[in-house]
């Protein structure tokens, strides 16, 4: 700033050396006043607006802040979710249909809180799932994960379209949880 202000006065020394005439120095003194004037005004109205747009700036930061915080919790949840090591299972007693929930840490058996029986746990880790061929002309078993069929070995992938394969599966399903829906 104090260079700007060397700069005004060598600029004003310089108009009193070439204007002789005082009614002539005095407009020009005043003339250079206004501009000067005018331009701090503009600096000024320039601050003001730069002010304005970094409060804007400051709030929309602590909007996206707390969003990020909160997408932050979201995530570390879904983390302690799935590298959680024990899980709480809802189990349905096939002695007296008592529906419970237990925390089950690779057990193979568990007791039934109300009637006290010995429940087998049967996670189906090593068991391959066997399927029948429901047709024999190359029809699909209902379970495809690949182009050929290893229930039926055929290649029912070409034989269907994606929305009759959908239909199977959801057959196959309802067919196998029908005992769950009846509960």
């Amino acid at each position: 700033m104090a260079e700007l202000s060397k700069k005004f006065q060598k600029i004003t020394q310089e108009i009193e050396e070439k204007i002789k005439d005082k009614e002539e120095l005095d407009f020009v003194n005043k003339k250079i006043f206004e501009v000067s004037m005018i331009y701090m005004e503009i600096m000024d109205e320039m601050t003001k607006i730069i002010n304005e747009r970094l409060e804007g700036i400051e709030k929309v930061q602590e909007v996206l802040d707390e969003k990020l915080n909160t997408i932050q919790n979201s995530v570390l949840g879904i983390e302690n979710d799935i590298y959680e090591e024990n899980y709480d299972f809802e189990i349905s007693c096939p002695y007296c249909n008592n529906q419970f929930t237990a925390e089950i840490e690779e057990k193979n058996s568990i007791i039934c809180p109300e009637c006290q029986n010995v429940i087998e746990l049967d996670w189906n880790e090593d068991d391959e799932i066997e399927y029948e061929n429901e047709e024999t002309d190359n029809s699909c078993c209902g379970n495809c994960c690949s182009e050929n069929c290893s229930g039926c070995n055929s290649q029912c992938r070409n034989s269907y379209t994606d929305e009759e394969l959908e239909e199977l599966f959801y057959e196959r399903y309802k067919k196998e949880h029908k005992d769950d829906e009846e509960l």
